[in-house]
């Protein structure tokens, strides 16, 4: 029965959605959990266009949306921000820009009570709608020496308990905020869980400008994390390093060793035999837009990684988990 269900808070991160905020509040609104067991939180990161006039219109005829601030602006703190303004056993996040199914959160509340993880992980498929956006897309989810999916994660639910033993997520992180908190679940006996059977579709990358970007944040907030907990998640994490740091090494010294060009045909079959791999999955046409994606993706990548391992170095910017009292959470 409805009322022995868990109840759901919602939670949907935003900053400057006003294109994408209407869509995804009739999505969140449309789903099929029993409507009395949701709760809906936006946590809007200051928006400077018209999201925080749409959530007010949507609020005021539907009372079980309600709109906070997150002035920390990033989708960890808005997290943060809803938890403690929020009573729902289970935690959902939804984002503007996502596709999600009416079932979404019934599968992650299934998910949930089917196992004893704290956490769920979701797996998101790319949104590509052109050809270019499809080979970028395919190629970021390209391992290159084994061609498998080493699978961008994506928090799909937690237990609201399980933020008082190890506390909320760390507000700076950039992305991968489930990774972060997934540590720190597991070091504290809990365990977690990764469904890929629910789908979630968001944007791909739009461009190699938007590309770059994308693996340049991501290469920072991996470093970051690597610093702060002292280790890497998987040695694959340094390649792009290496990769730049090799790569600008024979590039410099090209003129007294023959090693130079070697090592770049070498790079270029291998990232030509994965761009085939995409182009066999996406269609032919796709190749040369996968094969110039991979040195994009790594430079940006190894950039990305090697100043955020200088940055947090230099100045760390984390402390504490900050602590989460339940008792004293905002209703």
């Amino acid at each position: 029965m409805a009322e022995e269900l868990p109840l759901v808070t919602i939670v949907i991160p935003t900053k400057d959605d006003e294109g994408t905020i209407d869509a995804c509040l009739a999505c969140v609104l449309a789903q099929d959990y029993p409507r009395d067991r949701v709760e809906i939180v936006v946590a809007d990161a200051m928006s400077m266009d018209a999201t925080r006039e749409k959530i007010l219109r949507v609020a005021e005829a539907e009372p079980r949306v309600r709109l906070v601030d997150n002035p920390e602006r990033t989708r960890a703190a808005a997290l943060n921000v809803a938890l403690r303004g929020s009573r729902g056993e289970i935690v959902v996040p939804m984002d503007p820009d996502g596709d999600y199914a009416k079932t979404h959160v019934s599968k992650c509340v299934d998910a949930l009570a089917a196992s004893s993880a704290e956490q769920l992980t979701i797996v998101p498929r790319s949104l590509g709608r052109t050809l270019r956006e499809r080979a970028l897309s395919a190629a970021s989810a390209v391992e290159l020496a084994r061609g498998e999916d080493p699978g961008t994660a994506l928090l799909g639910a937690v237990r609201r308990r399980v933020f008082g033993r190890v506390g909320l997520f760390d507000p700076r992180t950039k992305c991968e905020e489930d990774a972060e908190l997934a540590t720190r679940v597991q070091k504290a006996g809990g365990a977690t869980a990764v469904r890929r059977d629910i789908v979630v579709r968001r944007p791909s990358a739009t461009s190699f400008e938007d590309l770059f970007r994308r693996h340049y944040v991501l290469g920072a907030s991996r470093a970051r994390r690597a610093v702060k907990e002292r280790r890497v998640d998987s040695l694959r994490e340094l390649v792009p390093v290496a990769i730049v740091l090799g790569g600008g090494a024979l590039a410099a010294t090209s003129t007294v060793q023959p090693l130079t060009p070697i090592a770049g045909a070498a790079y270029a079959l291998v990232t030509g035999a994965a761009a085939v791999r995409v182009g066999r999955r996406e269609g032919l046409v796709t190749i040369p837009f996968a094969w110039a994606a991979f040195p994009v993706m790594h430079v940006a990548r190894g950039i990305g990684f090697g100043v955020g391992v200088v940055r947090s170095l230099a100045s760390p910017d984390w402390e504490e988990a900050p602590t989460f009292d339940e008792a004293h959470a905002e209703p």
